[in-house]
C-alpha cells in the first residue's frame, strides 16, 4: 500500500500534515437547562496540530456548508500555518447536532443537515502528505472504497479516530452506537488507530480498560494492519498497544491533572498530540504522554477558539515541570 510510510523522528523539517473529517455546529443542553451553541468536531483537531506544532503545515480537507461557511472561515484560518485550498463551501446545511444530557450523564444525540463526503478529486492534491489525521466526526466523512485509495495511492502515516463509525443514524437523525460489520476493514486502512473505551468495547464485545484488555484487543487489531492501538480512558488517561520486533508491548498512560473547565474536544485533541510526537519522535509511548498532557490541558479551556492557546500553555508547563530543556526532558515509559 503506498510508498515508506514516512515524517518519523523528524524534528527539524516542516512536515505536511493534513486533517479530515467534519466541523459541527453543536447545541448543547445540560441538565440545568443552560443551551450552549458552538462549532467544534475537526476544528479541535487541526487548530491543536497548528498550535501544538507551528513549524508543520496543516491542511485540513472537509466540505462546509454555506450556511456556516462566514463563521467556520474566521476560526479555520486564524493560523497562518493552516491552509485554505483544501476547505470547500458546498450548497447545503452543514452538519448540525444537538445533545442533551441527562441528570445521570448520558446524552442524547441528534444530527441534522450533512455535508456530502469527500471525493477522490478532493483527496488528491495532497497525496504528498507526510501524515494524514482521519476524524471520523460524522463517520460519513468519505466512503470505505475512497479511503482504500488514498491509502494505496499516499506514502504518509496515517493516523484514525474511529469515533462516530461506531455510531448508527436513525431516521429521525438519533444517533445510537452499533457495531459495524466491516469495522476491520476501515480499522486495517490506518497506522495508529484511536478510540474511547466504550468503541473499543463495543468492536471487542468486552471491557478495554487496563493493559490486559487492550493487550488481547490489541492483538485481534494490529494483526489487521495497524502498528499502534491507542484507547483512551478520558480522566483515567489511556493504554497503548503497539507492535515492536520484539512483540506486541502495551502500557497505561495518566491524564494529566489539571482542573477541568470544558472537556469537550479532548478525543480530538489527543489524536493531534499524539500525532504531533509520534511524527516527531517516532516514540509511541511518549506520544501517548504527550498526547495526554495536550487533552487535559485542552479541558482547562472553554471553547475551540481557545485551542490556540494549547501551544503556548503546553510550553509554560514545560518549562514549569521539566525546566530549561523544556517537552525534550520529558519522561517516557520503559
Amino acid at each position: 500500500m503506498g510508498g515508506r510510510r514516512g515524517g518519523l523522528g523528524r524534528r527539524g523539517r516542516s512536515l505536511k500534515v493534513v486533517a479530515l473529517g467534519t466541523i459541527n455546529r453543536d447545541t448543547i443542553r445540560t441538565p440545568d437547562g443552560e443551551v450552549t451553541e458552538s462549532y467544534g468536531g475537526l476544528l479541535y483537531t487541526l487548530l491543536a496540530l497548528a498550535s501544538l506544532w507551528p513549524e508543520a503545515s496543516v491542511h485540513p480537507v472537509c466540505n462546509v456548508g454555506e450556511d456556516v461557511w462566514e463563521a467556520v472561515a474566521s476560526l479555520l484560518f486564524s493560523l497562518p500555518s493552516v491552509g485554505r485550498e483544501g476547505v470547500r463551501k458546498v450548497p447545503c446545511k452543514n452538519n448540525h447536532v444537538s445533545i442533551t444530557y441527562d441528570e445521570e450523564g448520558g446524552k442524547e444525540e441528534v444530527l441534522e443537515g450533512g455535508v456530502p463526503p469527500l471525493g477522490w478529486e478532493q483527496l488528491e492534491p495532497f497525496l504528498d502528505a507526510d501524515a494524514f489525521c482521519i476524524n471520523f466526526i460524522s463517520g460519513f466523512e468519505l466512503s470505505l472504497d475512497t479511503l482504500r485509495r488514498l491509502r494505496r495511492c499516499a506514502s504518509g502515516t496515517f493516523f484514525m479516530d474511529f469515533h462516530s463509525l461506531s455510531l448508527g443514524l436513525a431516521p429521525d437523525g438519533r444517533r445510537f452506537p452499533r457495531r459495524p460489520e466491516d469495522w476491520r476493514d476501515w480499522v486495517a486502512l490506518t497506522d495508529v488507530i484511536q478510540m474511547n473505551e466504550l468503541e473499543a468495547e463495543l468492536l471487542f464485545g468486552r471491557p478495554v480498560t487496563d493493559e490486559e484488555g487492550v493487550a488481547k484487543f490489541g492483538e485481534e487489531v494490529l494483526s489487521l494492519g495497524p502498528r499502534i492501538l491507542c484507547v483512551t480512558l478520558g480522566e483515567e488517561g489511556s493504554l497503548l498497544a503497539e507492535r515492536t520486533s520484539e512483540g506486541l508491548r502495551t502500557g497505561r498512560f495518566e491524564a494529566a491533572s489539571v482542573e477541568a473547565a470544558d472537556t469537550t474536544g479532548c478525543g480530538d485533541v489527543f489524536l493531534a498530540g499524539f500525532a504531533v510526537e509520534y511524527l516527531r519522535s517516532g516514540d509511541a509511548r511518549r506520544a501517548s504522554e504527550f498526547a495526554n498532557l495536550a487533552a487535559g490541558l485542552n479541558a482547562t479551556l472553554r471553547g475551540v477558539e481557545e485551542v490556540t492557546k494549547l501551544g503556548e500553555l503546553l510550553s509554560a508547563f514545560a518549562l514549569r515541570h521539566y525546566g530549561s530543556n523544556g517537552l525534550q526532558a520529558c519522561p517516557t515509559w520503559s
